[in-house]
């Protein structure tokens, strides 16, 4: 497939974009495959971008296959964890082996941006949670380290470590974990001991340096010293572990649950915005969040006026309340106060 160059004013409705355009910050403003229209060229234009790379042609734009192959590699991954996790409960030693090969076939997706998110959106089943759980967070976890322009050898460290990161719940007793009710004070105080649990198997495990470790057992300490096993604050908590707690809260907060419903993406966004950023890395939280709600760009949300839209802008002042297009009328959702998305559709 052509790409081509064309001035920013040379523009015309129907073109579609073949590369992401990023602001001065790094964050995506107008995704690859986005089809051009009025407004959308105007504020290309407004932001002072000269020219944009188009495709030549309207054809598909992903390669036949590329998705397919992306999840059921994700599957395999999945099915890999489940085996680690049935080996822990029967008192078996990991196969580090096994653990390297999937934390390999994970970094290879580094640059699979869009299909990373896709997965982490759709590849999800609330009976096999802890398992697809894990996998989300890795790929998350990953793509924060890459946002943060991290080397290789600490996204490899990072990745392994928020593969592992919840191992220490097969631990848990199983109706502590499936219960679909609140959890009484002795139940939660069982479940806060998983990290310790993961460190614990964790560390007989060959190849398991310090950083994975650490990310292992403080990924649930925060910022203000509010977090467990230990109540660290920030200064005491190891950057994989500040990482895989994004990561894991947003996942976590976007994913059905035996004990409540999946929360609407933007509501995450907004919720983290509000409640954690005094618990979390608040440049690691501003990173991810800026980044990640750019890929929602193109994706269709069904609003709570019962209408269907596409999210045509993200607005960077307020990354919760993006522009939305809908039967050719612009909602911007940081003014309609009243309006507001329901889920993605």
């Amino acid at each position: 497939m052509r790409k081509m160059f064309v001035s920013a004013y040379e523009c015309k409705p129907g073109m579609r974009i073949a590369e992401d355009i990023y602001n001065e910050y790094g964050a995506i403003i107008i995704a690859e495959n986005m089809i051009l229209d009025d407004y959308i060229i105007m504020r290309i234009q407004e932001m002072g971008f000269t020219r944009v790379k188009i495709y030549e042609t309207s054809e598909e734009m992903v390669p036949v296959g590329k998705t397919e192959l992306f999840k059921a590699q994700y599957n395999e991954n999945v099915d890999n964890f489940k085996g680690i996790l049935h080996d822990i409960s029967e008192g078996k030693d990991i196969d580090s082996k096994r653990v390297n090969e999937a934390t390999n076939s994970i970094i290879l997706r580094i640059n699979e941006n869009r299909d990373i998110v896709n997965a982490v959106n759709e590849m999800r089943n609330s009976d096999e949670y802890l398992y697809s759980h894990s996998i989300n967070v890795s790929l998350l976890s990953m793509l924060i380290g890459k946002w943060l322009k991290l080397d290789y050898k600490s996204i490899k460290s990072l990745v392994t470590s928020a593969y592992l990161h919840d191992i220490g719940m097969v631990k848990v007793p199983a109706e502590i974990v499936n219960k679909p009710t609140s959890l009484t004070a002795e139940e939660y105080d069982e479940v806060k001991m998983h990290c310790q649990y993961g460190f614990k198997t964790a560390e007989t495990m060959q190849d398991m340096n310090d950083d994975i470790l650490k990310g292992i057992l403080m990924h649930h300490e925060r910022e203000d010293g509010s977090g467990y096993p230990f109540g660290l604050n920030s200064k005491q908590i190891h950057d994989n572990a500040k990482i895989i707690a994004v990561a894991d809260i947003y996942d976590a907060m976007t994913s059905k649950r035996v004990y409540r419903r999946r929360i609407c993406h933007f509501d995450v966004i907004e919720c983290i915005q509000r409640d954690y950023f005094r618990k979390l890395d608040q440049h690691i939280a501003g990173i991810f969040l800026n980044n990640i709600a750019s890929y929602y760009i193109g994706e269709f949300v069904k609003l709570n006026t019962g209408a269907i839209g596409e999210i045509v802008h993200i607005n960077q002042n307020n990354i919760s309340k993006p522009i939305i297009r809908s039967n050719d009328v612009y909602i911007d959702l940081s003014k309609e106060r009243s309006i507001s998305i329901v889920e993605l559709v």
